[in-house]
């Protein structure tokens, strides 16, 4: 089975005055599976939005190539496909926000695609329950008018009424409370489970993402460090340090009782590392 998105070897400069360039990513190489989560994390300014928007086609790279399922992405028409494809949410759900009532926000990408009548309709309402927003209640009031996690969902049920194979989320979890977060993280496994969307997180903070992804790539100065399992980012916790970035506190508490010699089965299952930390008592007891 072939990936559903592969970057080989891409670079993007931004164009200064002059002929001068800024090089914002460098000789980037990942691929991304069917219905995986990838998390791509980094610092600040190591260039996870200009990754975003290369990975969505928003950007066309200064060199290296873009492929969706196993084709080049090389002309126009190719680009226009790539789009349609991949859907990104940026950083923040305002920039996506503009109609005047939620239901007319999420059904503008359909009906710009020729959707009408029932059809139509039947999309903006499956999308809109991916992420849990009943349009009984919120279908007629502004979409500025919500809560910030409330704008969050209203905007990734925008993205997700053009049925994208691979979702590219730019910091999904900003600005969100514990339990807005924990809402986020059960719909986007949700979507991923029932249909099989392919899922970038590009994150500053990994918590959001630590019991969700598959696999971990770290960015820093716009090149991708490693690409590693949750197990093998756990004992990276220094280097992360360095890059600028943390692990949640049941990675670093793994990641203590794994240098005890105690065997964590699951490091993102909190009942996974009680049983551990149990074990210890137990050891105890046992002496």
């Amino acid at each position: 089975m072939h990936p559903r998105l592969t970057l080989e070897n891409v670079s993007y400069s931004y164009p200064l005055p002059g002929r001068k360039e800024a090089a914002a990513i460098s000789d980037i190489s990942l691929r991304v599976e069917p219905a995986e989560i990838l998390c791509i994390g980094g610092a600040n300014g190591s260039g996870k939005s200009t990754l975003a928007q290369v990975c969505a086609g928003l950007l066309v790279p200064s060199s290296g190539s873009v492929h969706y399922r196993d084709k080049k992405v090389e002309s126009h028409k190719d680009l226009l496909e790539l789009r349609r494809k991949v859907g990104l949410l940026f950083q923040s759900p305002e920039d996506q926000l503009f109609a005047d009532t939620v239901e007319r926000d999420i059904s503008f990408g359909p009906r710009n695609l020729g959707l009408r009548g029932a059809d139509l309709e039947a999309r903006v309402w499956q999308a809109a329950a991916s992420f849990d927003i009943s349009l009984e209640e919120l279908g007629g009031r502004s979409p500025f008018s919500l809560s910030g996690g409330e704008k969050r969902r209203v905007a990734l049920a925008g993205v997700i009424a053009l049925e994208p194979e691979v979702l590219v989320l730019d910091e999904p979890f900003i600005s969100m409370d514990f339990d807005s977060r924990q809402h986020m993280q059960t719909l986007l496994g949700r979507l991923r489970d029932d249909s099989g969307t392919s899922i970038i997180m590009i994150t500053h903070e990994l918590s959001g993402a630590w019991s969700l992804a598959d696999r971990y790539a770290v960015l820093a100065g716009g090149r991708l460090i490693y690409q590693q399992s949750r197990a093998e980012l756990i004992s990276s916790e220094p280097d992360l340090i360095e890059l600028g970035l943390r692990l949640p506190q049941w990675g670093v508490l793994a990641n203590r009782l794994e240098k005890m010699g105690i065997v964590v089965e699951d490091p993102a299952d909190p009942q996974a590392l009680a049983r551990a930390i149990c074990s210890i008592r137990e050891a105890a007891d046992g002496r």
